[in-house]
């Protein structure tokens, strides 16, 4: 196996274990609070990257670190994306969160065309539309499921898919900077500030006694999803182009949907499936439209 063929099976296990987040979350919610597992996430996934980025430290000490920039971007794409993350999977299920999620790529362009005034073409503008239309046609099959997926928990989702387009756009203000000493920063920085509203959270009551169920939750969402995910997803980077790689990302909300449904035994209406089919078509529109821009 040839380094670019490791890497896209490296890629292939980052999007299992992202797409898997959305069914251990939810059971996990059935231990701990959503906002505090939202800080034992990004806490523990701080600590894995930590000792990484202390090394990259090491070896090019001499470039100062953006901290204005970091502290904005863990503020938008730690700490207020996994509370409206979290918030929202606790009142909907895991396959319409996943469902809901499905339309980042498409929300980023349009953060990327409203913020950094990117020109956008009429096919780019097209699958966008397409992918809000499709978000809409989700929320209004979450009114009528019988499991009581709920509007509110999809609306905080999809606060939680802007915030990630918004992070996504203000992070090229860091890109050149050691990506692992960054990230590491911002994932540190957003986990300070979900302390105290975990603290809150668990003002009235004891802090979760978990058990082995409840401490594997934990450890995947923090060590693996959210520290070795990260660090296996950069060395795949290396060995193919980022653009190649953004395709991958359209298999977390395929592998979030069926683990919703196999696992936790989630009912789909017709209409948030359909909803899913139009937003998966408006964001290969609009991926589409980036490899012709590309060429």
């Amino acid at each position: 196996m040839n380094p670019r063929q490791f890497a896209i099976l490296l890629m292939i296990v980052v999007m299992c274990l992202w797409g898997s987040t959305f069914v251990v979350t939810k059971a996990t919610f059935e231990e701990v609070p959503p906002l505090t597992l939202a800080f034992l996430r990004v806490g523990i996934g701080a600590l894995v990257l930590l000792p990484f980025a202390l090394q990259r430290r090491r070896q090019s000490p001499g470039q100062p670190l953006p901290w204005k920039a970091i502290l904005q971007l863990g503020t938008i794409g730690v700490a207020f994306y996994y509370l409206t993350f979290n918030l929202g999977m606790s009142l909907t299920s895991a396959s319409q969160g996943a469902l809901v999620q499905s339309c980042i790529p498409a929300m980023t362009a349009l953060v990327a065309v409203v913020l950094l005034r990117e020109r956008a073409s009429r096919l780019r503008l097209l699958g966008i539309a397409l992918s809000i239309i499709g978000v809409m046609v989700i929320f209004s099959g979450a009114a009528g499921d019988a499991a009581g997926a709920s509007l509110l928990g999809n609306a905080l989702i999809f606060l939680s898919v802007i915030a990630w387009g918004i992070y996504t756009s203000l992070a090229k203000r860091v890109s050149d900077h050691d990506s692992v000493v960054v990230t590491a920063c911002i994932v540190g920085c957003g986990a300070v500030m979900l302390l105290p509203v975990a603290a809150f959270e668990l003002r009235n009551i004891p802090f979760p006694s978990l058990s082995l169920q409840g401490w594997f939750g934990v450890f995947y969402l923090g060590v693996l999803a959210s520290g070795i995910a990260f660090l296996i997803y950069n060395y795949a980077l290396r060995y193919m182009e980022a653009g190649h790689a953004g395709v991958f990302a359209n298999l977390i909300p395929v592998i979030g949907v069926l683990s919703g449904i196999v696992v936790l035994h989630d009912p789909l209406s017709r209409r948030s499936i359909a909803g899913g089919i139009i937003v998966m078509l408006g964001v290969w529109i609009t991926g589409a439209d980036k490899a012709a821009v590309a060429d």
